[in-house]
């Protein structure tokens, strides 16, 4: 404790502690109030940016949200855009086999009258055919004489095979 005696004048403790007391005081006065406006101002900043920052993931999350639901309406859309194409592709291939069915009938009914006409056109070529060998055996009867019974039978089976000829044809073309 001698050494605090020794050392320690109490005049200059006393102007130490005005002067410290001054320092103090300014420091309070001019310092210490700005430092803690801008420190409350800082703060009120940082809160105001980190508010800031969760309304922006809020909006983000209600973005996030629509363009998930746009997105369904999108593929929900192209769904029945593609079974709407898939119904009018069924619709046109019906139509398209109901056109080749109708197209395949009146084919099929011209061509059955066609060939009606054909075998009409053959039987009457038949007929002529027949007339002509009738008169030509006609001819050939009447420059021969009729005396003889083997030329009768000769003519008959004639006739006979004539009558089977065309008989034969018409079956072939019925």
């Amino acid at each position: 404790m001698e050494f605090f005696k020794a050392n320690i004048i109490p005049g200059e403790v006393i102007v130490q502690i005005i002067a410290f007391l001054i320092v103090f005081w300014t420091l309070k006065v001019f310092a210490w109030k700005p430092i803690l406006k801008s420190l409350a101002a800082r703060q009120n900043k940082i809160k105001q940016e980190l508010d800031q920052i969760e309304a922006a993931r809020h909006d983000i999350e209600v973005l996030k949200n629509q363009y998930a639901s746009h997105l369904q309406k999108i593929d929900d859309e192209a769904r029945l855009k593609i079974q709407d194409a898939v119904e009018e592709g069924r619709k046109i291939a019906h139509e398209i086999q109901e056109k080749a069915r109708r197209d395949s009938q009146s084919t099929f009914e011209k061509t059955k009258e066609n060939l009606e006409l054909e075998v009409d056109k053959a039987r009457i070529e038949l007929r002529r055919e027949i007339a002509d060998l009738a008169i030509m055996v006609s001819e050939k009867i009447v420059q021969e004489k009729m005396t003889d019974s083997k030329q009768q039978d000769k003519i008959l089976d004639m006739i006979k095979e004539l009558e089977a000829a065309s008989e034969k044809k018409r079956e072939g073309l019925s």
